[in-house]
């Protein structure tokens, strides 16, 4: 039994930290699933609003800054390297585009969580596509992407993807405040 949590890595662990990432996207994505039902059977009370509210400041926030991490930094380097598979070259140019679908999904369940934030349940949440399309995401770079730049990554590319990231987040942070 774990009493406490493992740390997230730092910004020293870029692959560490996007997983990080992806594990966070998972869990919103499953309270998606059971404020959907909470909604239906409850309403939207003061737990529901809380989570809406939580969900829609991570998707709105954390999403755009980790998608940024992926397409500036990350993946123009894969697609540099000599080393990275013929095979996965399309996949990382297909994973930048779901990341537009990602956003545009997005928008339509953003409006829904204002709602149950203000108190009132929508007629539908629509959490799919917006679920299945993050799972499958997820998988992908978790499963295919991420292994591959993990043994082609040095020393040095580490420490500036993890410095941009950090700059990226540092940024974001200080428009949100």
């Amino acid at each position: 039994m774990k009493l406490i949590a493992e740390p997230a890595p730092s910004f020293d662990d870029p692959i560490g930290l996007l997983r990080a990432c992806h594990e966070r996207i998972i869990s919103h994505c499953d309270i998606l699933e059971r404020l959907a039902e909470h909604l239906s059977q409850v309403g939207a009370d003061p737990e529901a609003q809380q989570a809406a509210a939580r969900i829609r400041r991570y998707f709105e926030i954390s999403g755009p800054a980790h998608h940024a991490d992926e397409e500036v930094q990350l993946f123009p380097w894969l697609l540099a390297q000599a080393k990275f598979p013929d095979i996965l070259r399309s996949s990382v140019a297909n994973l930048a585009a779901q990341h537009r679908q990602l956003e545009a999904t997005w928008q339509t369940l953003a409006a829904d969580l204002v709602q149950v934030e203000a108190g009132q349940v929508p007629h539908l949440l629509l959490v799919e596509p917006f679920v299945s399309m993050n799972r499958a995401h997820v998988a992908l770079e978790n499963g295919e992407i991420f292994p591959i730049a993990e043994k082609l990554l040095d020393l040095s590319t580490m420490r500036s993807l993890g410095m941009a990231m950090a700059t990226r987040r540092a940024l974001v942070e200080n428009e949100t405040q």
